[in-house]
């Protein structure tokens, strides 16, 4: 799995970096729900913020520093969401290359679990440096 896309963030992309504490994540998704608001229908926008809630309550437990940060990206390939979010890897952390999203007794939360359900793709990446990367995308209606 890789989170490599030729499609790159376009001027009108959401971008909120937030510290890496839980309660920084609710004015992220607050901020995530108004970008995505105006670009589908409700259903598909109140999905997408559980997918950007999951993510980013992972990326938040998964950061090994108390003064890191999260960055969540989002903006339209097309007809075609694509959202990352990403946060600062510990180097002890398991490679992401080898968890297995369809094992439900894997150990770990089951934040990546519940966003698979409600996107077309997932991928999970290191990189670049000591970085975690989840990209999602999603068809929008």
């Amino acid at each position: 799995m890789t989170a490599s896309s030729s499609s790159e963030p376009p001027g009108d992309a959401f971008q909120a970096s937030f510290p890496a504490r839980s309660d920084a994540l609710s004015g992220a998704r607050r901020s995530f729900a108004a970008w995505l608001g105006p670009r589908t229908g409700d259903e598909v926008a109140g999905e997408l913020e559980v997918v950007f809630s999951e993510l980013a309550a992972n990326a938040v437990d998964a950061s090994p520093g108390a003064g890191d940060e999260v960055t969540g990206r989002a903006w339209c390939d097309g007809h075609e969401l694509v959202l990352d979010l990403e946060n600062r890897a510990d180097a002890a952390a398991p490679d992401a290359e080898g968890w297995d999203l369809d094992d439900p007794l894997r150990t770990g939360g089951r934040g990546l679990v519940i966003a698979q359900a409600f996107v077309d793709s997932i991928e999970v990446s290191h990189g670049p440096g000591p970085r975690h990367v989840v990209r999602c995308r999603r068809t929008l209606e």
